[in-house]
């Protein structure tokens, strides 16, 4: 590869790879396990995840995070030219996320209507969207395969799948300009929320929990992010002005969500593309609070310690296998939160499932990420195998002589 001054040839990205930033799988896995935690609701601990305390939740830090993660990991190879083997990768991956949602629901769903056998649990079940599949089930599966029928609770990975669909393009738009990908990531995302577009649901009608077309800039800011971090370069560097103004919104949602808790106060005239506070559509004060606490928690000098420290290496790991986790923990919410719906249980019952269900995750993550190094080992033998070994002093002397009396 030819370099300049320790960079490729157009002088965007460093010679080495970067060491692994430990920030982003412990942010990942902090919002995984308020995720888990948040999707068995009802428990005590639910009280005081991040959306007790902030107009957003894990979810938006987790599709930040999955644009910072995308621009890490396929931004090399946009900025080299290589479109199509990076977009092969990329659809690769699509496959991967596709099959794993496919199966988590079923395991979902089959949770829920083993239990409805035994119990009377129709509200309940009704209140997943589950009811259809007894009463239209090829409809419903049909609608499953498709992605436009989601079951409560597992509508997370649908939309990454049509973020990744909006990825290549973003990534193209990205390395010609970031200020370009953005501009038309807001396009879209203004487009969502003003015709609206949408993505509808069949059979049972409605659109999806996560509209794909707001969520995408939350996305492509992640993305622009990880692209400038590919390059060595923090996209947006640290003023202590901005890092004020980040902290005054961090603390001030913080304060109204915990102790006023009541919808925020807009003047009437406010416009409802400003003034509303719908997950669906990614409002406004969402993006904003979200995006503050990112650029206050990445601005923190000892973060990046902490989070390389032995105490992190647990969320650490949930982070580093997030779909290996996130599906785990989807089901095991999905068992618990369908346990609670038949028996009452108390704060200490509740403790002690919701701690086996995060262990349980832990060591799926650990197998994940250990099948995934046996994986990339055996890969690497494989090519090893293919190359043939340098000539030793002997052989090269024997070569030559059977030339010369070949000549």
């Amino acid at each position: 590869m030819n370099t300049i001054d320790g960079k490729d040839k157009n002088g965007l990205l460093p010679r080495k790879k970067s060491p692994r930033d430990a920030r982003i799988d412990v942010l990942r896995g902090l919002a995984l396990i308020m995720i888990f935690i948040d999707h068995v609701p009802g428990n005590f601990f639910s009280n005081y995840t991040i959306r007790m305390f902030g107009f957003s939740d894990a979810a938006e830090g987790f599709v930040l995070i999955a644009g910072v993660s995308a621009g890490l990991a396929y931004s090399r190879g946009y900025y080299r030219g290589r479109y199509g083997e990076t977009t092969a990768k990329i659809f690769q991956r699509m496959k991967t996320i596709y099959g794993v949602h496919i199966l988590s629901s079923l395991a979902g769903i089959v949770v829920v209507l083993l239990a409805a056998a035994f119990f009377p649990l129709t509200d309940y079940v009704g209140s997943l969207g589950i009811t259809k599949v007894v009463t239209a089930p090829y409809e419903t599966l049909s609608g499953l395969f498709l992605l436009t029928y989601q079951i409560a609770y597992f509508n997370i990975l649908p939309l990454y799948l049509i973020l990744f669909l909006f990825l290549p393009t973003l990534m193209w738009l990205g390395t010609r300009s970031l200020m370009l990908m953005l501009a038309v990531s807001a396009g879209i995302f203004v487009l969502g929320r003003v015709v609206p577009l949408h993505m509808f649901n069949w059979p049972q009608g409605g659109g999806w929990y996560f509209n794909p077309f707001c969520w995408q800039l939350l996305f492509a800011i992640g993305l622009a992010g990880g692209m400038s971090a590919k390059r060595g370069e923090r996209w947006i560097p640290f003023s202590p002005a901005l890092f004020l103004v980040s902290l005054a919104i961090v603390l001030f949602a913080g304060y109204w969500q915990f102790i006023v808790r009541d919808a925020f106060p807009w003047p009437d005239d406010t416009p409802r593309f400003i003034a509303d506070q719908r997950k669906d559509m990614l409002a406004l004060l969402r993006l904003v609070n979200v995006l503050a606490l990112a650029y206050v928690l990445t601005s923190i000098p000892a973060f990046p310690a902490l989070a390389r420290s032995a105490i992190m290496r647990p969320i650490d790991i949930l982070g580093r296998a997030s779909l290996a986790t996130f599906a785990t923990g989807s089901v095991i919410a999905m068992m618990l939160q369908t346990l609670r719906a038949v028996v009452d249980t108390s704060l200490l019952e509740d403790s002690a499932l919701l701690l086996a269900g995060l262990t349980a995750q832990y060591w799926v993550a650990r197998w994940s990420l250990e099948r995934r190094q046996r994986l990339r080992a055996q890969r690497r033998r494989r090519v090893i195998a293919f190359v043939p070994a340098p000539l030793g002093h002997d052989e090269m002397a024997a070569q030559a002589s059977l030339k010369r009396n070949s000549m």
